[in-house]
């Protein structure tokens, strides 16, 4: 009873801290601790509650100071624990956790909740043997509860998937696994669908189909209830594991009947089938009521006899399909000389027929397309075409007369990009399809008057049609003004119906190639990215960014990208803690898939990196400046990777089919996805190396500046000095350059739904690399003077080899200026090159002044010591100044007044400065004059177009601004 009340006084004394955090109250929790704890000093739980508010509020040092004190404490008690767990997982320090449990566990070994905890503590690391270890700990503590012994099975089965031997996975783990749970099958203690779902995956794991069937149809099968028709699917994969081709065939049947409309099963109901006929296999004369399938002509009559059983009011598609795969399978087929059933081209126009009024219809017949030869698939459009009534005999439009004959016009139009058919039309032609496409479209606005605005338009499809159509003869007759006009078509569309996320990701492509980010923010921040969304999806802007001078915006958005990326793998570590709480065993190795694939992500280690080289050229306007910021961002130079992750253990998670373009069945879109992923880790790759050299540049110039003597910080004697590493640093990004100027030597030719490529073209054509290559040599240059007689070097009268970098400099400004228009026939065009060039030009300007003033603080103690030699010989004849101080001012001099050429550069790219009117582009009479209201929406579009011009030169200028500063503060 003593300890009961104990407990409730002490509940009663914690609620109004506890209200304040719930509420957000940080402050005010923090008074309320205060005044628990002058009533109790000890008051361990209300110490860190204190300690949590003041987390909270961002004091993390006083917060830090009250947890280690009471971790040292060893506290059991368990609101405190739990509150100090709250911190520590706020923290990110995970492994505290662990320790804090196990602090607890050796002082209370029969607590089952403390152990709970500490087992999960573990899930949160992935140290899947101290799972185990703990699981079997709670097992002999509460032998009656089976979750704490199949806690310990997953934590083996985990250990085998994450262990590189795969004998040791196969020889020991997973045989050990398996055998724990016979043990339970032989005592009947099996008690949940869960644990014999466990022993599955053991088994499939191992291989053993024949007794993974056995579980399924025995006893233990009655267990498993959850799906529907789960035994009879899992019995037909493990038929196919085994090659047991005829009762695999039978259960695929099976499942067929019930769900005619599945897809998958279609699949292997077919695959199964030409094995069969491959094995020439027979059902026995004794069979009664064979339900196998084991010959062509039996597989069509089934087929057959679904689609007569199917056919209602809603026909289903799988069946039809089907027909159209069974005779793909069997041109596949080299080993079976069979006649394909029936013709591809009468069974597609049946499908047209039957589906063409629906969505799907497009994404189904392209799979098939392939079957019937060119000539055939140019009849089959024109046999569509005809069937609908699209144009009266003079030639005028006939509008569609309900949605279901639009739908049809949509599927006929997107088969016949696909297929190359309007590839043979001239521009004009072209322009006069887009212009048709655009009056159609507004036509069908009025079949979805009664659409929520989160709706997507049904005609919506026509006007994407005439935005390719539109950038398709702007690339023929590079007549820019046709680009423009697919943007403004677009941005009525998008007007119409905000919800078409085509339309906003067409625009970002189209806004980017105009050489205008400004508008790309807008529309992305319409798109509502949000969680998995900003590494699928956040591909659409990154390259864009910084490579068009929008850097505050990068700064934002790369800050929203990497804060998903911290959450997450706190987020994905209480799924995992749920799965074992829940016993969904088979969901653990998708968490940890999920987390593996996130925390190795392409986007995930492109927007660390960029970010941070971003910091470092908006946040520094000083050396010591640069200084902090390399300090915090706390970079290890010589740890291969650093800071991205490994690059062999890189993945892809861009969604590169989020728009469909309807593309030509020539582009290759495996080719360039696959070309453009190893175009981004290239391009990662140079700028990691480039964040690595300056980082180890600066603390290289800390060193020096401080007197350390010990050029290796200290970390034992086998770690590389910092000049060493940064030598091979420089080394690294020359081999590396030179080795990607094969590759990367010409940008290469994405499709409008493929990627966008990176700057790595640019910046090794142009020699940018030798900038940073160069000033790596004058810092190792001037670092060897340290331990040298300055009057009597050899060194310090060699030529200074950072006197090309102004020169290198001076020379691409040259190659780079230019006018904001072009005119070629009257015609003005937006120089969208112009932006893209001087960013990344002041990009390495920037890159050299930190490199700069690595050099100014290792010759500035070097000059002062000279000083003072030549006032203690003031009765002789001062020696000459070294020539390497005088270098430094002259290089200095050169890069003050390259920035300021830079500056003049920028500002000629401002429309306001420059008094230009973006609306004297030559623009054509609009595709849709009909529709007045296309005016203001043009104007709208140029006026975006300006805007972001003049933040890229506004914001560029300003990072000049900083580096005339920065220059500025670097005198001997």
């Amino acid at each position: 009873m003593a300890s009961g009340s104990h407990v409730d006084v002490n509940e009663r004394r914690l609620r109004p801290i506890y209200d304040c955090l719930d509420n957000g109250n940080n402050k005010k929790a923090i008074q309320e601790a205060e005044k628990a704890l002058k009533k109790h000093k000890y008051f361990q739980c209300a110490k860190v509650l204190k300690a949590l508010a003041l987390l909270r509020l961002g004091r993390h040092d006083e917060s830090t100071v009250i947890l280690d004190e009471i971790h040292s404490q060893h506290p059991t008690d368990e609101a405190t624990l739990q509150a100090m767990a709250i911190c520590y997982r706020e923290l990110y320090r995970l492994e505290a956790i662990a320790d804090l449990y196990e602090n607890a566990r050796k002082n209370c070994p029969e607590n089952e909740d403390i152990l709970s905890a500490l087992f999960m503590a573990y899930v949160r690391l992935g140290d899947y043997k101290k799972q185990q270890q703990t699981a079997m700990l709670l097992h002999r503590l509460q032998p009656n509860k089976n979750p704490y012994y199949f806690w310990a099975v997953m934590s083996i089965v985990m250990q085998s998937q994450t262990s590189d031997n795969e004998k040791l996975a196969k020889g020991m783990f997973l045989p050990l696994a398996e055998r724990m749970i016979k043990k339970y099958i032989d005592e009947n203690k099996i008690n949940a669908e869960a644990e014999v779902q466990l022993y599955l995956i053991i088994l499939n794991l191992l291989g053993k189909w024949e007794e993974a069937y056995e579980v399924v149809t025995g006893p233990l099968g009655e267990k498993l209830t959850s799906e529907t028709f789960f035994k009879e699917k899992k019995a037909a994969e493990m038929f196919s594991e085994l090659n047991k081709w005829p009762d695999a065939n039978a259960k695929f049947k099976f499942l067929l009947k019930e769900n005619p409309d599945h897809w998958q099963y279609w699949k292997d109901y077919l695959s199964s089938c030409l094995k069969i006929v491959q094995s020439k296999w027979t059902p026995p004369e004794d069979a009664k009521d064979c339900e196998t399938d084991h010959s062509i002509d039996m597989t069509s009559a089934f087929i057959s006899q679904t689609i007569t059983s199917c056919s209602g009011e809603r026909p289903l598609r799988g069946p039809f399909l089907a027909q159209l795969e069974l005779i793909k399978m069997l041109g596949e087929n080299k080993e079976l000389s069979l006649e394909p059933t029936g013709s591809p081209l009468e069974l597609l126009q049946e499908y047209f027929k039957t589906f063409g009024d629906k969505s799907c219809c497009y994404d189904d017949m392209k799979l098939f397309t392939d079957l019937i030869t060119k000539p055939q698939q140019v009849e089959m459009i024109d046999l569509f075409t005809k069937s609908l009534d699209l144009h009266n005999s003079d030639g005028s439009i006939v509008f569609a007369s309900d949605m279901k004959v639009m739908q049809r016009h949509l599927t006929i139009l997107q088969l016949a990009r696909y297929l190359g058919i309007l590839d043979t039309k001239t521009s004009s032609e072209k322009l006069a399809l887009s212009k048709e496409c655009i009056q159609r479209y507004h036509h069908g606005l009025e079949f979805g008057k009664d659409l929520l605005i989160t709706d997507i338009q049904f005609s919506d499809n026509f006007l994407l049609m005439a935005a390719y159509l539109l950038v398709e003869v702007w690339g023929e007759t590079k007549d820019q003004h046709y680009l423009i006009e697919a943007i403004v078509q677009l941005q009525r569309g998008s007007k119409n119906c905000p919800a078409n996320f085509q339309f906003k990701v067409l625009l970002i492509h189209l806004f980017s190639q105009l050489g205008a980010y400004g508008p790309c923010q807008q529309l992305y921040e319409s798109l509502e990215v949000k969680h998995i969304m900003n590494d699928t999806l956040g591909y659409l802007i990154s390259n864009h960014m910084i490579r068009l001078g929008h850097f505050a915006a990068a700064g934002a958005n790369f800050g929203s990208m990497l804060k998903f990326f911290a959450v997450n793998h706190k987020e994905t570590a209480e799924y995992l803690i749920a799965a074992y709480k829940y016993g969904s065993f088979n969901k653990i190795f998708e968490f940890v898939r999920f987390r593996d694939k996130l925390q190795n992500s392409l986007q995930y280690a492109c927007a660390k990196v960029e970010s941070m080289l971003l910091d470092l050229i908006l946040e520094t306007s000083s050396h010591q400046s640069a200084e902090q910021m390399v300090t915090y961002m706390e970079i290890d130079p010589s740890e291969e990777g650093a800071p991205a992750a490994d690059f062999e253990k890189l993945c892809d998670n861009r969604d590169l089919r989020i728009m469909e373009a309807w593309e030509k069945e020539c582009y290759n879109s495996k080719a360039a996805s696959d070309f453009s992923f190893n175009e981004e880790k290239a391009w990662l790759r140079i700028r990691s190396l480039t964040l690595r050299i300056i980082a180890c540049a600066v603390s290289l110039g800390q060193q020096v500046g401080s007197n350390t003597k010990n050029m290796n910080n200290g970390v034992g004697p086998e770690k590389k000095a910092a000049n060493e590493i940064l030598e091979s640093l420089g080394k690294q990004l020359c081999e590396h350059a030179k080795e990607y100027e094969k590759e990367f030597s010409t940008v290469y030719k994405y499709s409008l739904q493929g990627p966008s490529p990176t700057r790595i073209s640019k910046y090794l054509a142009d020699g940018h690399y030798q900038v940073v290559c160069s000033m790596i040599e004058y810092i190792l240059h001037v670092f060897k003077l340290q331990s040298e007689d300055l009057e009597h070097s050899e060194n310090e009268k060699q030529e200074s080899p950072s006197q090309k970098v102004p020169e290198i400099l001076t020379s691409l400004l040259t190659k780079y200026r230019g006018t904001l228009f072009t005119e070629i026939d009257g015609k003005k065009s937006i120089n969208a090159a112009l932006a893209e060039n001087l960013s990344l030009l002041v990009e390495t300007l920037s890159h050299s002044a930190i490199l700069t003033g690595v050099c100014h603080k290792i010759l500035k103690p070097l000059k002062t010591s000279w000083n003072k030699r030549c006032r203690k010989k003031k009765a002789e004849t001062p020696p000459p100044l070294p020539a390497v101080f005088s270098n430094f001012t002259k290089l200095v001099a050169s890069f003050d007044s390259c920035a300021k050429d830079m500056h003049v550069a920028m500002r000629d790219l401002d429309p306001v400065l420059l008094s230009v009117d973006f609306s004297s582009l030559s623009i054509a009479e609009s595709e849709d004059s009909d529709f007045p209201e296309a005016t203001e929406v043009r104007k709208e579009v140029l006026k975006g177009i300006e805007t972001s011009y003049q933040t890229s030169s506004r914001e560029v200028c300003e990072i000049i601004h900083n580096k005339l500063q920065y220059f500025s503060s670097l005198r001997l």
